[in-house]
């Protein structure tokens, strides 16, 4: 009895992709921790705490813009390594728990997206005094940058979007046995964490360790599980049925 195959081109498109897999997995792999990684540590040699008042803020950027440098290079890094993340953690987790794998990617996406949508306010406090303002003028149009429309819409969006999304893509890993359960609770309470340390009652350490802290240790399990996975597994493709 004969079996029909896939045309020949067919076959062969689907041949190259699977040859690619180890490629996208590796990249995944490596890409994951990077982001967080990086959040953790400009934030946790920020020479200012997220509750302290405009004037200190600008002082403190001015006061250390070689320190500030080194934060905006880890920020270009950081933000387009956790745009690849949230991909990855939701591609993961689609096929065990599809809708909180969409929903939690895409508000993380997002969020992570729109964050320098209204501008990056160090790189704008340590520009202007690079060129002379001081402490109150970069203050005063710092203030009115955050509280425009765009930058009020921006903050609260991000506030939301990446402490929701990262919560529902950790029960999604979570419910698609993606990691154990220990590692997704890691990752469901690493940034409410963050508000309570940022926020709520400002502590470096805390944001260090249950924040941020946190959200690197589940993704680089997650990387690691990534790295060990089988391409069959990572990335299934058809196999193309044979004449028999």
């Amino acid at each position: 009895m004969a079996v029909e195959t896939l045309p020949a081109g067919v076959r062969t498109i689907q041949e190259r992709g699977r040859r690619w897999r180890p490629f996208w997995r590796w990249t995944a792999a490596i890409a994951l921790p990077i982001g967080p990684l990086s959040i953790l540590v400009g934030r946790t040699i920020l020479p200012y705490w997220t509750d302290d008042p405009p004037d200190k803020i600008a002082a403190a950027v001015i006061e250390n813009r070689g320190l500030m440098e080194v934060i905006g290079w880890l920020g270009l890094i950081a933000a387009p390594a956790m745009l690849l993340g949230a991909l990855t953690l939701g591609y993961l987790a689609r096929r065990g728990a599809p809708l909180l794998a969409t929903l939690g990617a895409a508000l993380t996406f997002v969020a992570f997206a729109n964050w320098s949508a209204a501008g990056n306010s160090d790189l704008l406090a340590q520009t202007m005094a690079d060129v002379g303002y001081d402490v109150s003028d970069i203050t005063r149009l710092g203030t009115a940058l955050s509280e425009s429309a765009i930058g009020s819409f921006t903050g609260m969006f991000w506030v939301v979007g990446h402490i929701l999304g990262m919560v529902l893509l950790g029960v999604a890993l979570g419910r698609a046995h993606v990691v154990n359960w220990w590692v997704a609770g890691a990752l469901i309470v690493s940034q409410p964490m963050h508000l309570v340390s940022a926020i709520i009652l400002p502590s470096r350490w805390l944001d260090a360790t249950a924040g941020w802290g946190f959200t690197t240790l589940a993704f680089v399990v997650v990387a690691v599980v990534v790295a060990r996975m089988p391409d069959d597994e990572w990335d299934p493709w058809p196999v193309a049925p044979r004449r028999t």
